[in-house]
């Protein structure tokens, strides 16, 4: 790997050396040696605080700063061989996988294990979301990502280290639920019940979202980071939304629309005049079955 400005290149492996080369001359510049003690798996590198993180199999995870080439941070805990880890999005935590089936979180400023939890299959691969909302997990026997979400975003999580009897137990999210429903039918039913039983409460009953402590106090959106984030930039949204000319009123019609076959059909002050039909010339140009029968008066003598 690479440090930020392209300046040394760190290298490792099985041999437990960590080395330092230069990059533009390819010239050893440095060496740490943990030869004796364990072997380095595999190694994540975090940019912003130069950082780098090595996995052992001595099942610890060890931490070197670039610039002063020391060791400043041990992590222990995995109970198995470690099959990943990764930075979290601001560098402050560390999350691993291990073969014990277990995740576990620390938080590197006081080494502590702050979170861990156990899955059905042991996880074999993950990854921190850019954000920092996510997780993303494969996990053996499966061919699914899971994602699970940062409860950090919603509620406070205290920084104290935990204890091996307070790993949890988690399940990984199925394609069927029981009785083999699928999961969106059963979400869909819950849904429709909730709304049903909501019904029929009074306005004053009605389940607030989030519990107030008090009222001169303002209370913290439950909705996911990335639902209000664009309120941020709201004006831009407004100003590229905005319209480049004012809206024009349609011009009005005529109350008199001119026929479209004549042209010569006179017209009062720009519109076209209502024309008369002669009585005579209608007679003479309808049928003689439907013409109306002759007066009284000009009837023939011979019946």
């Amino acid at each position: 790997m690479v440090d930020q400005i392209n300046r040394t290149v760190i290298s490792c492996g099985l041999d437990g050396k960590i080395k330092f080369w230069d990059f533009h001359t390819g010239k050893l510049k440095d060496e740490i040696d943990w030869s004796s003690t364990t072997a380095i798996t595999a190694a994540q590198y975090y940019r912003s605080s130069d950082l780098v993180a090595f996995s052992c199999d001595d099942l610890a995870i060890r931490i070197i700063d670039i610039e002063t080439k020391k060791l400043v941070r041990e992590l222990w805990g995995c109970l198995g061989q470690i099959s990943d880890f990764t930075f979290s999005n601001d560098g402050r935590w560390i999350v691993a996988a291990s073969m014990d089936s277990v995740i576990r979180t620390w938080d590197l400023p006081t080494s502590h294990l702050i979170n861990a939890f156990r899955t059905e299959s042991p996880c074999t691969a993950l990854a921190f979301s850019d954000t920092g909302e996510y997780l993303a997990t494969a996990h053996a026997d499966s061919v699914g990502i899971n994602l699970w979400n940062n409860r950090t975003i919603f509620t406070h999580v205290p920084t104290r280290m935990i204890k091996d009897d307070e790993i949890i137990e988690a399940t990984l999210p199925t394609s069927s639920g029981e009785g083999g429903r699928g999961l969106l039918d059963a979400a869909f039913e819950e849904s429709e019940d909730e709304i049903e039983d909501d019904e029929d409460l009074p306005a004053q009953d009605m389940p607030s979202t989030i519990d107030t402590i008090s009222k001169d106090l303002l209370s913290l959106s439950l909705v996911p980071k990335a639902r209000w984030q664009t309120l941020l930039h709201l004006d831009t949204i407004k100003a590229r939304n905005k319209p480049t000319e004012p809206p024009k009123a349609p011009e009005k019609a005529p109350f008199f629309l001119p026929p479209l076959n004549h042209s010569d059909t006179p017209t009062i002050n720009g519109t076209s005049a209502p024309t008369q039909i002669d009585d005579n010339s209608y007679n003479k140009t309808k049928s003689r079955i439907s013409r109306p029968p002759l007066s009284s008066t000009t009837r023939s003598h011979f019946t």
